[in-house]
């Protein structure tokens, strides 16, 4: 197994579909995955549920994830229920790191779709993702590997992943 941790907008989904695809081995979405646990969007969930519970299902989708495979995890999911602990016990962790100025930049457009960013101006966006990050910072450090994203492609992303002793 092969965890893709790191904040939101940080490309965990889009480069684990595509390393799957190269490694040849099953990829999944925790965030998507809940969704198919539970039929209502992530926005529902919080919504009507909240926050924790949504961490719950996050916990319960990362322990049913038992294949070779390649998951890229929601951006709280290491940080709540010793989900890291599970993740490094278990397989390989992969961070991937940006800048809070590379992440506002790739979120600034998608809060509408993120409840935890929902009707923020950029102002409180950049304060948020700066927060966030130096909260959770000391538990991504924990993966096996750490990858900064900030000035490479998806292309030198995967090259460096690749590069890793990585065993399915």
């Amino acid at each position: 197994m092969v965890y893709l941790i790191g904040f939101m907008g940080v490309g965990k989904s889009t480069v684990g579909n595509k390393l799957a695809k190269h490694k040849k081995v099953p990829f999944f979405d925790t965030d998507i995955e809940v969704e198919k646990l539970t039929r209502k969007t992530i926005p529902k969930i919080f919504t009507k549920d909240g926050e924790e519970k949504f961490r719950l299902l996050e916990t319960e989708v990362l322990k049913k994830l038992n294949k070779k495979s390649i998951i890229s995890c929601g951006g709280g999911l290491p940080i709540f229920n010793q989900n890291m602990n599970f993740i490094n016990k278990n397989g390989i962790s992969i961070y991937l790191e940006a800048s809070p100025k590379t992440i506002f930049n790739r979120l600034k457009n998608k809060t509408n779709t993120r409840p935890l960013l929902a009707f923020k101006s950029d102002k409180e966006l950049e304060k948020y993702i700066s927060e966030k990050l130096r909260d959770r910072e000391n538990v991504y450090k924990q993966a096996h590997y750490t990858i900064n994203t900030d000035e490479l492609s998806l292309t030198e992303i995967l090259r460096q992943i690749n590069a890793l002793p990585l065993t399915f």
